[in-house]
């Protein structure tokens, strides 16, 4: 069953959203955010169990989808 698109992210579990959508590796994500790579998991765990999603791009695509993520904003967006 898919979430409902009103789930309810921490702050936190948005930043990590936004950069998985980005492409970012649980360690890219870590060193920018200057916690552990264990802890990434953990909250990437989370926003998959809010949001229903299977993997992390299952995550990243029902973000997409939701409105949550805009691809136009990664960081190839306006190279």
């Amino acid at each position: 069953m898919i979430a409902h698109p009103a789930v309810h992210l921490t702050a936190r579990e948005g930043d990590v959203l936004r950069m998985v959508g980005a492409g970012r590796s649980s360690k890219q994500i870590a060193a920018a955010l200057g916690i552990a790579p264990k802890t990434v998991e953990t909250y990437i765990e989370h926003i998959k169990l809010k949001m229903g999603a299977t993997n992390r791009s299952h995550m990243a695509a029902l973000a997409v989808a939701w409105g949550l993520l805009d691809l136009n904003d990664g960081p190839d967006a306006h190279g």
